[in-house]
């Protein structure tokens, strides 16, 4: 299912010092003031709604001016912007859920459009301003995809691939797809199942599995990244796509979800594989994306991942996960953080 990525590099082959965690932004008070000037009216709400720590403060976000009867919205302090942006460093997952439920709380659809969209394009303005492009490759697959992140498989040199192409997420010109995805999260949040199996329709209606289309687009960048939008205009993929485009958009509904990549032996089938794990609430749940009934999404449900993947054997579907060590990323902005 991945025939690209069968051949393995060890540490041994690549030079790169790695890291486990991306470095952070530090922002400096100039960089806070312009922070904060490029913030919407919309965008400035959902900060203080979670700086507060009040979901329902969108209704109460601003004031009518007596002289133009036009709306204005409540001033931000600096210290609620650096609380807002200390927690995206430290939980971006959390600040999502917590956005989320700020924007469930709008029940006029014009105005519950326009604030996912400003949800969305503030998460990519925090993803910019938190995470450092500074050239370090980093080891591991991250809980979080955020704006620029580059997943470089098993080889973890910068300017050569091998086998396979580097992957960019550039959240930026996925806007109206990611706003769709949140709008959806936070409108059907009570229907967990109906959720995720509407995510899978999403991702497999757009991206038809064909490795020879990926291996030639490969060729055709050579070293360098594909951003992922590519996938989606050529409307192909193999696992590795798929489920990077499911973590993305489960991500805007808050839902904890990583990729897992490994070995999947299915039938007489054995070889490289890429699939989901998610988490919600006390459930631990395997998505595979790839599976080949394109309309019956293969999930099991569980308490423990020991469980799920116990329970995949029963449907002859033994999937076996590599340490994450062995993969690779790294954080390339695909414009500067001021756009």
């Amino acid at each position: 299912m991945d025939a690209d990525e069968k051949q393995r590099h060890s540490d041994a082959t690549v030079s790169p010092s790695t890291t486990h965690s991306p470095t952070r932004r530090v922002l400096g008070s100039k960089e806070k003031r312009d922070l904060m000037d490029r913030l919407s009216a919309q965008q400035t709400s959902l900060v203080r709604s979670v700086a507060l720590g009040a979901p329902e403060y969108l209704s109460q976000s601003y004031y009518l001016d007596s002289s133009s009867g036009k709306r204005i919205a409540h001033e931000l302090e600096a210290d609620e912007l650096m609380s807002f942006v200390t927690g995206w460093g430290a939980q971006p997952m959390e600040c999502i859920r917590a956005v989320n439920e700020a924007v469930s709380r709008i029940t006029e659809r014009g105005r519950l459009h326009r604030y996912v969209k400003a949800a969305v394009e503030l998460e990519i303005m925090m993803d910019r301003q938190t995470w450092l492009d500074d050239g370090v490759v980093h080891r591991g697959l991250p809980a979080y995809l955020m704006h620029g992140y580059t997943d470089m498989g098993s080889h973890a040199s910068t300017t050569e691939r091998a086998g396979r192409e580097k992957i960019k997420v550039d959240k930026a010109s996925l806007v109206d797809r990611l706003s769709e995805c949140k709008q959806r999260g936070v409108t059907d949040k009570d229907d967990l199942e109906r959720l995720l199996g509407w995510y899978y329709a999403r991702v497999r209606r757009d991206i038809e599995f064909d490795e020879s289309g990926v291996e030639e687009l490969s060729r055709e960048f050579g070293n360098e990244s594909i951003v992922l939008t590519k996938y989606l205009e050529k409307g192909m993929g193999v696992c590795r796509h798929l489920s990077i485009f499911y973590q993305l958009y489960l991500q805007e509904a808050g839902i904890e979800c990583r990729v897992v990549k490994g070995d999947l032996r299915f039938f007489i089938f054995k070889g490289r594989h890429a699939w989901n794990l998610l988490r919600a609430g006390e459930q631990v749940i395997l998505v595979d994306v790839t599976h080949p009934n394109v309309k019956d999404p293969f999930m099991m449900f569980g308490t423990t991942e020991e469980e799920v993947y116990e329970r995949a054997k029963e449907h002859s579907r033994e999937y076996v996960s590599t340490p994450d060590e062995q993969n690779y990323y790294k954080i390339g902005a695909t414009s500067p953080p001021s756009a």
